[in-house]
């Protein structure tokens, strides 16, 4: 494949998935703000956790029992970032074990977070924003010099 179609190509893939991303990081903007706005915060306790290595990145999890108002016991398990993990733990236990859930009563597992390390993909907005336009440019740009 030339260089020119694979770039029309690349260009081509941005344009389509730009808008996905795009909602994506949308729905997470507002799903932040409204645990924001509406969000009850509860004591959570850290029962586990487990980093992974792979080729370019490295993934933080943590397993959390927490009790909602008025609701059942709940475990879950959430992507932290790698300041919040090394913060409650080392390589091998769990130094700090207290954590805080922030939910919304009406979706309690859906719309759960750990306050201050729960990883969110809010940069998918401008991402796909970006990959949209820079799609559009280029193939505007290869039209163009077509021409």
């Amino acid at each position: 494949m030339e260089t020119p179609t694979k770039i029309k190509l690349f260009a081509a893939i941005a344009i389509i998935a730009g808008p996905f991303i795009t909602y994506n990081g949308h729905q997470e903007k507002e799903r932040l703000a409204r645990l924001e706005k509406e969000g009850v915060t509860v004591d959570g306790i850290i029962e586990g956790g487990e980093w992974s290595r792979g080729r370019r990145s490295k993934g933080y999890k943590f397993d959390v029992s927490y009790t909602p108002q008025n609701g059942a016991p709940v475990k879950q398990t959430f992507k932290v970032t790698s300041n919040y993990f090394s913060a409650h733990a080392s390589d091998t236990a769990v130094t700090d074990p207290v954590a805080k859930v922030r939910y919304l009563p009406s979706a309690i597992q859906d719309s759960a977070i750990l306050v201050g390390g729960s990883t969110n993909f809010t940069a998918g907005f401008n991402l796909g924003i970006g990959a949209f336009v820079g799609g559009l440019l280029t193939l505007g740009i290869m039209f163009l010099l077509k021409k």
